[in-house]
């Protein structure tokens, strides 16, 4: 009997401890899910709640109620700055964010819409967010939305921010990707630091028939970004190409500021400010920190802001090179670099081959969006030296400002571009108005190297051998055109038949602001190898029937016969020598050459409406849906659109029709 009671009492005592075991189990995952992760925790914070995240100001998370449908978000777009980051393991509607690391390069983190599920309980009502184990750059002057600490075994490290959404139907400056199967992009977006000694970085944007990201482009170590691929690419009307500037509001007020302290000595600033510059091309993603840029123009040349405080739409030139060290300018701002290796390695950072970039606005109104680059097109068929020219959508301060032309910069690389060897080393000069005509008249034109900050400026600015030159070439050139020379004379200091080519292209372009109608506009360089002078195309943006807001005889230039003797934009008889005494003087030297070169031009493909149709239809296909700006501009008069439309006679209010100006042109050839 007592046995029994015995083995009874066990019995109970063991059923009571099963029965406690059962209820410690459940209460283990009674805060989480029903279903426990085999997610490992190492290095990730233990279990950070959306709520959480939302007392934080992370925008990390989708926020149904707030986000329209089909946002996209650009990199240009104020963030507000968050006290955490959280990195955890990616969900079926996880979204992307990321990080530009000060010395490592960023990698992808996947961030989840909902707290991970893990075996270890989250933290016990904490009234913060948990610390990231990886902090934000300090040196970063713009706030971010969300810092995260890199996965360690990722497999896509980027140097960049993340594709743009693929439903686009081009590609955006969104400096995160949205989740895939969410039709609302996130709004992260992190600042890479400013002070980074990395030149450039490089990602890709996935192409529109694409459905999965391409890897980025991560080149870190490298000079010239991109090289002479990019530079091809950049000025091909088969390309879509946009350009995002981003420039902190101090830096908008010393433009400002820089504007009018030039303009009181009758001079223009050289003082670049800083940017920093997204450029996508084809899709590529490139993004370059501290590019200096400042406003740019002669007659054209406008502040950033008007007297009432409106935005102006200005010409940019930005620089790829700038190291912003000059206390004459920046002052106690002046960038110390940390070592001269550091300093050299900006001098010689290039984009596409290039050093510098223009950036010019539509300000004639060309509604074809193409005349200028196909003028230079035109130009570089008949063997004469132009600048490459191509479109660009610009984004500025998250802005859309429409679309711009792009132009490579005439300098020294342009001259190893296109010359051989041999003639490399002469002198180059820009040639235009300071206040007097550019007419290779001895003892009226002036030359020499400008001195912005003195305000001296010169018909003929040397722009190579600034330390070196005597202006040896330019001043025999001058002496031999006031000599009254012969044609072997003549012909030791001109190229001869280059300047043919060059006379009668300039003919056909019908530029009234040129070196032969206004003596304006145009470079001169004097070859290595001869000592002769050839003459480079240069701002033909009033050319093939463009006369809005200048039109000074009336017909676009198409009431001219070739070998009309009037200077018809600067008014009164040919003073030019060189023009004079190469087809205008009952002797002229070079009157047959020019007479079989305007033969050679006429005969030309680029005069046929088909060519012409083709440019404008890629100008229009890849530019038209940004041709409207986002900003009421104070300076812009009327509105932006793509047209092949014209008005003759069009005065000075309107342009003529590319059909218009090639059936009148031809009439007089």
């Amino acid at each position: 009997m007592f046995r029994k009671k015995v083995t009874l009492l066990l019995a109970v005592i063991l059923a009571v401890g099963n029965l406690s075991a059962c209820i410690a189990s459940q209460s283990t995952f009674s805060d989480n899910s029903t279903t426990p992760s085999a997610v490992s925790v190492s290095s990730v914070p233990e279990n950070t709640s959306d709520e959480n995240n939302e007392s934080a100001g992370s925008s990390t998370a989708l926020q149904e109620s707030t986000l329209p449908d089909e946002r996209s978000v650009t990199s240009e777009e104020r963030v507000q700055p968050v006290e955490s980051s959280t990195a955890s393991q990616a969900s079926a509607h996880s979204t992307e964010s990321s990080v530009t690391l000060p010395q490592e390069s960023s990698t992808v983190s996947q961030m989840s819409s909902r707290p991970a599920e893990s075996s270890v309980a989250p933290p016990q009502q904490s009234s913060r967010p948990a610390e990231s184990s990886v902090a934000p750059p300090q040196q970063s002057s713009r706030p971010t939305e969300s810092s995260a600490a890199p996965p360690q075994q990722s497999s896509r490290p980027t140097e960049s921010s993340v594709a743009p959404p693929q439903q686009s139907s081009r590609p955006t400056e969104s400096s995160a990707a949205p989740p895939q199967q969410s039709s609302r992009p996130t709004e992260s977006s992190v600042a890479p630091p400013q002070e980074s000694s990395r030149p450039v970085e490089s990602s890709v944007v996935p192409p529109q028939e694409s459905s999965q990201p391409t890897e980025p482009v991560v080149t870190p170590n490298e000079t010239d970004v991109g090289g002479k691929t990019l530079y091809e690419q950049l000025f091909d009307l088969n390309s879509t190409v946009q350009i995002a500037l981003t420039v902190e509001q101090n830096e908008m007020d010393k433009l400002q500021q820089d504007y009018y302290q030039y303009k009181r000595i009758g001079s223009k600033s050289p003082i670049y400010r800083k940017a920093t510059m997204t450029l996508t091309v084809n899709g590529v993603r490139h993004v370059m920190e501290e590019v200096g840029i400042r406003l740019k123009g002669n007659m054209s040349l406008s502040p950033v802001y008007d007297r009432n405080g409106q935005l102006n739409l200005s010409h940019y030139k930005l620089s790829f090179n700038e190291t912003f060290d000059d206390p004459q300018y920046y002052g106690s701002d002046a960038k110390v670099w940390t070592s001269k290796a550091e300093r050299k390695a900006r001098k010689n950072r290039r984009l596409a081959t290039l050093k510098e970039l223009d950036i010019k606005w539509n300000i004639s109104y060309d509604e074809t969006f193409v005349r200028e680059i196909y003028a230079a097109d035109l130009s570089r068929e008949q063997n004469i030296l132009a600048q490459h020219i191509g479109l660009t959508q610009l984004q500025f301060n998250g802005e859309n400002y429409g679309i711009m032309k792009i132009y490579e910069p005439v300098d020294e690389t342009f001259l190893e571009r296109n010359l051989p060897q041999a003639a490399l080393g002469g002198d180059l000069y820009k040639c235009g108005w300071t206040m007097r005509p550019c007419n290779y008249v001895q003892g009226e034109v002036t030359y020499g190297v400008e001195d912005k900050d003195k305000g001296l400026k010169y018909n003929l600015n040397l722009r190579t051998n600034k330390e070196t030159s005597d202006h040896a070439a330019l001043k025999n050139l001058l002496k031999v055109l006031a000599g009254n020379p012969s044609q072997a004379d003549f012909e030791k200091v001109v190229d001869a038949d280059y300047f043919a080519n060059f006379l009668a292209v300039s003919y056909f372009l019908g530029d009234p602001d040129d070196m032969r109608n206004n003596y304006n506009n145009h470079y001169i360089y004097f070859r290595k190898d001869t000592g002769k002078a050839i003459f480079i195309v240069y701002d033909n943006d009033r050319t093939l029937g463009v006369t809005y807001g200048y039109n000074p005889d009336g017909t676009g230039m198409t009431g001219q016969p070739p070998f009309y003797s009037q200077a018809a934009g600067a008014g009164g008889t040919q003073r030019n020598p060189l023009i004079r005494y190469a087809i205008l003087n009952s002797n002229a030297y070079l009157k047959d050459k020019y007479t079989a070169a305007l033969q050679r031009v006429k005969a030309s493909s680029f005069w046929q409406e088909t060519t012409f149709q083709t440019y404008y239809d890629k100008a229009r296909r890849h530019y038209e849906s940004g041709v409207t700006p986002s900003v009421s501009f104070a300076n812009v008069e009327k509105v932006f659109r793509f047209s092949l439309d014209g008005k003759y006679p069009s005065g000075d209010r309107a342009n003529m029709s590319f059909h218009d100006y090639v059936t009148r042109i031809m009439k007089q050839v």
